[in-house]
């Protein structure tokens, strides 16, 4: 990849570089042609793999066939690029997500978008791990906040728990941290936006938390369960994370959440993972994500205002956990 950049620099003088395809998905690669590389900015299509041909067809019909004309810069206004935040996807009225449940036989409370906030918050702060489902679902294979599974970046425990109780995977996988927009930099080294979970950078240095001798003779997962920073949660065992910057322009709930997490904790930083198991898509409509809810180690559900708590739910016979399905890695 840094080969390729560099051969693409020298003969084309250019500043920015745009970089679509499956490669392009490998934010490691992308942080290091970011920092290493000959050029000043990187973006990187969110759906860069197979499924991002469908943005080429339709910038297709769109300029050639239609005739529209081509200005990259006249919808942005404050965005951070033209593509918003990626939520392409299909969205659902909260009234139709409150009849679907009522139907479900669930028990839930609908709450004001301020009293959404202040509770999920506690209760993130508090430890729980809650599904988040809101809006236009994300195009891409990165969940960027509206179909997300959240944590506490802060908890040394939460990566062990969300991986072996709710994603059934290997406990040592690390997760990405979303973070404000505006305090990437108190927490990364990272000077530019990373919007859709594609570029990997070091967590600065003054947030490390170094390795004793003892720790260090460590081995496997002993050794790779040590915590190495102060949001050991998203931390990666050299020290950097996949990280998501948030603007409030491009999600403006998922943006107050995080803040009122931070007026809570002091930490503009939440953990997000996709909201799904292993070897399952990511939920698309309220009954996905119910399901998923009810099978799995979620503590808590917000499907647009209407929240849910794994403890007041009846249970139900085809909700089986997860584990009975699939084998652990």
């Amino acid at each position: 990849m840094l080969k390729m950049a560099r051969h693409v620099h020298a003969r084309t003088g250019e500043k920015n570089l745009c970089l679509a395809g499956g490669v392009a998905l490998n934010c490691v690669g992308n942080g290091r042609l970011l920092r290493e590389g000959p050029f000043e900015k990187i973006w990187v299509q969110p759906a860069a793999g197979d499924a991002g041909g469908a943005v080429g067809a339709a910038l297709s019909a769109w300029h050639q066939y239609l005739d529209k004309p081509r200005d990259p810069d006249a919808q942005r206004g404050t965005q951070s690029d033209a593509m918003k935040g990626s939520y392409l996807g299909p969205a659902f009225a909260s009234d139709d997500v409150a009849v679907e449940l009522k139907a479900a036989g669930a028990v839930y409370r609908r709450l004001k978008r301020c009293c959404l906030l202040r509770e999920v918050s506690q209760r993130l702060a508090d430890g729980q791990v809650v599904g988040w489902f809101q809006g236009r679902m994300e195009f891409g294979p990165r969940a960027l906040g509206n179909r997300s599974i959240l944590g506490d970046p802060r908890s040394p425990r939460l990566q062990s728990i969300m991986n072996l109780k709710i994603k059934f995977r290997e406990s040592f996988r690390p997760f990405a941290p979303s973070v404000l927009c505006e305090r990437v930099g108190d927490y990364f080294d990272l000077d530019c936006e990373s919007p859709y979970m594609l570029l990997v950078a070091p967590v600065r240095e003054e947030l490390r938390i170094p390795m004793s001798a003892e720790e260090e003779r460590l081995f496997g997962i002993e050794k790779l369960n040590v915590p190495r920073s102060t949001i050991p949660a998203v931390t990666h065992v050299d020290y950097s994370a996949r990280v998501q910057s948030v603007r409030r322009d491009d999600n403006p709930l998922y943006y107050d959440l995080i803040r009122t997490f931070e007026g809570l904790t002091g930490c503009p930083v939440l953990v997000n993972t996709s909201f799904n198991v292993r070897g399952e898509p990511i939920v698309c409509a309220p009954a996905d994500a119910y399901r998923c809810f009810m099978r799995t180690g979620i503590d808590c559900l917000v499907l647009e205002d209407c929240l849910l708590d794994k403890r007041e739910q009846p249970a139900r016979p085809e909700d089986r956990s997860w584990e009975q399905e699939f084998q652990l890695d």
